[in-house]
């Protein structure tokens, strides 16, 4: 069995560090929404949380984003919490901010100490990331390099391609997400993750959305990748599935693993 390599936050393993850790995201649009949702999870509570801050109506108003990421953490306890703002190209909602804006939004959200983890993509300017990486690891705040195609899955290589130029920019964790359209798109998918678990030395994320991928977000762990994505209120990516099953199927999986 490939040796798991686990995310961390303050040298310790998310989740119990022998299976991938679940995320559940956040998708309200207000704080009471977002808090409703946090509620729903909590009877059985994923390992992270994370926020998906384009959906957030005030996402335009920085002072109103910062005090609802506090609130955020409070209720998230010692989960990990991870911030995306994920762009309209790569599966986000339309927020109309400007570059500038996104830029400042990010660093005053990692300065601010409030979240775990950034979600940073692998096609923003390279200016911004470094930016923002500048911002975040002298606060102790990891961020995540990504990349997410939902219309096709590319080439092994290409996505060998993908998860090794994020570590080349300094990635904590690199992230790709894709759409398959045969099995065959699923296995070049965990085929990369394997080359990429033996050949880079940091954690990697990765999935194939859609019913086709759902052995990713099962299986991904055997092949190297760290953190699976369930769905909460709502699903965040085609082929989520509910958190209280996907941890049903992972302990199963993990105990007929130790047998």
């Amino acid at each position: 069995m490939i040796d798991f390599r686990p995310l961390t936050v303050r040298g310790k393993p998310i989740g119990n560090g022998r299976e991938p850790a679940v995320c559940v995201p956040l998708m309200g649009g207000d704080r009471a929404a977002l808090e409703t949702e946090l509620q729903g999870v909590s009877s059985r509570p994923p390992d992270a949380i994370e926020w998906r801050v384009e959906h957030f109506r005030s996402v335009g108003d920085l002072a109103e984003v910062l005090d609802t990421a506090v609130q955020i953490r409070r209720l998230c306890g010692d989960r990990p919490l991870i911030f995306t703002l994920r762009s309209e190209a790569e599966g986000g909602a339309r927020t109309g901010l400007r570059d500038a804006a996104i830029v400042e939004l990010l660093e005053r959200i990692a300065r601010s100490r409030t979240v775990d983890f950034i979600d940073v993509e692998l096609a923003a300017p390279r200016e911004r990331t470094q930016g923002i990486m500048a911002a975040a690891k002298p606060c102790g705040v990891q961020v995540i390099v990504s990349s997410h195609d939902f219309l096709s899955t590319p080439t092994e290589e290409e996505i060998f391609r993908r998860l090794s130029a994020a570590a080349a920019l300094g990635a904590d964790v690199a992230k790709v997400a894709v759409m398959p359209s045969a099995m065959s798109d699923v296995i070049r998918l965990l085929s990369a993750t394997e080359r990429a678990h033996r050949e880079l030395s940091i954690p990697l994320i990765t999935m194939a959305m859609g019913s086709l991928g759902m052995v990713t977000r099962v299986f991904g762990s055997l092949f190297g990748s760290a953190l699976t994505f369930a769905a909460g209120a709502q699903a965040a990516a085609p082929g989520q599935l509910p958190g209280d099953r996907l941890r049903d199927i992972l302990e199963a999986v993990r105990s007929r693993c130790e047998r």
